[in-house]
């Protein structure tokens, strides 16, 4: 049996892989055989570290999730103590380049889930941080707007980001990112404008 330390080295490995297969060929067309190939692994080092193919998807998902997690709260922790609105759509919009992988991973994953019920219910929790992020950040810097027009531009913002981010592997997008940045500071200003009446 393989030392703990090596074990979690191996799954690492192998759950790394799978992301870029499934990057690649998406959750339907990623098979442990091409894991392995990815991983430069046996299969049976596949299912001996992490197991069967239903086991490596669930991983894959907790893997994907939890590293979503990570980034929002890292997020959430780089942002200014003072104007954080206009931080963080300058950070979402800015024209940092994207990780086409991450975006190819993030829409299989998306789409795999679809069919699965159990799966879509974790998906939907996953878009509800950001959300409730958001609005948490948008709530405190805009205290006299009710939650409803807090948590409308919330969703706002993050479709917008998420439609401009979509588009990461057609390269550069200078004119998508600078009107999708321009888009949120317009919602953003209806709440300016309802914070400056109270």
């Amino acid at each position: 049996m393989p030392r703990p330390a090596l074990k979690d080295k191996r799954r690492e490995q192998i759950l790394r892989s799978a992301e870029r297969c499934v990057a690649k060929f998406g959750v339907e067309g990623t098979s442990l055989e091409l894991i392995a190939k990815e991983a430069g692994l046996a299969r049976a080092l596949i299912r001996h570290n992490v197991g069967n193919r239903d086991e490596l998807i669930t991983a894959l998902f907790e893997r994907f999730l939890n590293r979503s997690t990570k980034q929002w709260a890292a997020l959430e922790k780089f942002l200014p103590d003072q104007d954080r609105v206009d931080a963080l759509i300058e950070f979402l919009f800015s024209e940092r380049p994207n990780d086409p992988e991450l975006v190819l991973l993030t829409e299989a994953m998306i789409a795999y889930a679809a069919r699965d019920r159990s799966l879509a219910k974790r998906m939907q929790d996953w878009l509800n941080e950001p959300i409730d992020l958001f609005c948490d950040i948008l709530a405190r810097e805009f205290p006299c707007s009710d939650l409803k027009t807090v948590e409308t531009v919330a969703v706002g913002i993050l479709g917008i980001y998420f439609n401009a981010d979509s588009f990461a592997l057609a390269g550069e997008l200078t004119r998508l990112k600078q009107g999708s940045k321009a888009a949120a500071q317009i919602l953003v200003e209806g709440l300016k404008g309802k914070s400056s009446n109270c």
